[in-house]
């Protein structure tokens, strides 16, 4: 084994060392971005968009969350299943409606038809 050889693996340690230092620092970073997000979310929830796009929000974590599964991160997994659930908590415990889902606030909801009839129902006396 040459010297040129030996410094070679010496500097693969060292960026192997590198690596491990700094996998903590990159998933911190990604758990405060993650956690901000979410309590922007609560936060802003006065918003009619904010509010129409949170749905979303919580099924990207959702989705976000059996990604990371699959590539064996599971404390960011868990973070993002936790996001996911307190924005779908905080949004079913503030949301004064029994709407299912909010209209987006730039059209209008549908009419509903006041007449409709069913096979077994008789028709409205006039």
């Amino acid at each position: 084994m040459t010297l040129n050889d030996t410094m070679t693996l010496v500097s693969l340690a060292r960026m192997d060392n590198a690596d491990k230092e700094n996998k903590p620092l990159i998933r911190q970073a990604l758990t405060i971005v993650l956690l901000l997000v979410a309590v922007s979310v609560m936060l802003l929830s006065g918003d009619p968009r904010v509010a129409w796009w949170a749905a979303w929000i919580a099924l990207g974590y959702v989705l976000l969350a059996m990604v990371l599964l699959i590539f064996n991160q599971t404390r960011l997994m868990f973070v993002c299943l936790g996001c996911s659930a307190a924005i779908c908590l905080f949004f079913n415990e503030t949301r004064t409606t029994d709407s299912s889902f909010p209209p987006y606030p730039g059209k209008a909801a549908p009419a509903l038809e006041k007449n409709i009839q069913t096979e077994h129902e008789s028709p409205p006396a006039n």
